[in-house]
């Protein structure tokens, strides 16, 4: 066995816990891909956390999250699936940052500093499979 071969993720993290706030989606939609974290690979001081939405399902919406906030700075990015033109999103995201609502349709990635009010995460006009990726310094998403 290579000596750092339990510092590579390549499953969905098994038996994940979740904060209340995180809305529970159809797996068939909402596809994790991998979590790195200090109950993946031991020792890890941060988190990332990466999904593929894909367009289907009966819900004219995904929401991803409720309001809350985290006592860590989170990176929060959504990459469209469109090769000849890889900004555009193929969807319309809705994310609300300091009660501030945004809308884009743009590939994109927020930073959110640690303590501010960030939510819903809704996702409306699916098109095309989205690339969602979340990170932040702390050994456990919280």
């Amino acid at each position: 066995m290579a000596k750092y071969a339990k510092c590579a993720v390549d499953t969905p993290k098994k038996n994940a816990k979740y904060p209340p706030y995180r809305v529970k989606n159809d797996p068939k939609v909402v596809r994790p891909i991998v979590q790195v974290d200090a109950d993946t690979v031991p020792g890890a001081e941060f988190y990332a956390e990466t999904k593929w939405i894909v367009p289907g399902g009966d819900k004219k919406e995904i929401k991803l999250c409720e309001s809350h906030t985290h006592d860590f700075n989170e990176v929060l990015g959504f990459f469209g699936f469109n090769y000849d033109n890889i900004q555009d999103l193929g969807a319309e995201i809705e994310i609300t940052i300091d009660g501030e609502k945004n809308i884009l349709d743009r590939s994109f990635s927020a930073c959110i500093p640690a303590g501010v009010l960030h939510g819903p995460v809704i996702i409306r006009n699916i098109k095309r499979p989205i690339f969602h990726v979340s990170s932040g310094k702390t050994s456990q998403y919280k």
